[in-house]
């Protein structure tokens, strides 16, 4: 599968009708064979106003899409430097992803890394490797993927796309951000008191609302 992701900061005034063009434009893009278009959620961190994802069978879908006119439509909404205040984006195919497809969903949350501190091939193994174990200890991950993008923007050159999905937010706040396995295995990556540290402390962390599950699903 292949997704494009966008994460938009709409100017206040203009969140209402940007998110209903978003929307309608969205809804008309050939060949999806996924779509969110969502608020986020207060509590996120560099997150904007919206998420918007949408996924194709593969890159050539994806590029076909976004030629069209509803995706010429969705270029030139979050080109509008009017309304649009930030965005961060990463166009990517799915990389590492696991979890139950049919397991309950109610919250989707992304995070978007820049592994720049000397990442070398071993490094950026080991933290692949250690993020991958998350799920393992972190039960209320209900679906999640880790991917490395093709093509990135915004603030930063975003190398990492880690996504998952639980059934509430208390899901994310609670075991998610407070496991041991966080903690002494994946934080080392992050802290720059760490002498392992790879990650820039520059990071978006957002979430919103689901009412379908939208990652590891193959159809």
């Amino acid at each position: 599968m292949y997704n494009l992701l966008k994460v938009i900061g709409v100017a206040q005034a203009q969140r209402d009708a940007f998110g209903a063009a978003l929307r309608e434009a969205t809804e008309r893009l050939p060949g999806a064979r996924g779509r969110l278009v969502a608020p986020t959620l207060p509590g996120v961190f560099n997150g904007g106003d919206f998420i918007w994802r949408v996924t194709f069978a593969d890159r050539a879908a994806a590029e076909a899409a976004m030629a069209s006119d509803a995706g010429q439509t969705i270029q030139a909404l979050v080109a509008d430097k009017q309304t649009v205040v930030s965005l961060e984006e990463a166009d990517f195919a799915t990389g590492h992803s696991g979890g139950a497809a049919d397991a309950a969903s109610g919250l989707y949350r992304v995070a978007m890394f820049c592994a720049d501190r000397n990442p070398t091939p071993e490094r950026l193994a080991a933290f692949s490797r250690d993020t991958r174990i998350m799920p393992d200890h972190v039960r209320t991950i209900q679906r999640w993927e880790l991917s490395t993008p093709d093509r990135a923007g915004g603030t930063m050159s975003w190398t990492h796309i880690w996504e998952q999905e639980y059934a509430d937010r208390a899901g994310l706040e609670g075991p998610y951000m407070l496991h041991p396995v966080h903690w002494a295995h994946v934080e080392r990556w992050f802290d720059t008191e760490y002498p392992q540290c790879l990650v820039a402390p520059q990071l978006v962390h957002t979430f919103c609302a689901l009412d379908r599950a939208i990652l590891n699903q193959q159809a």
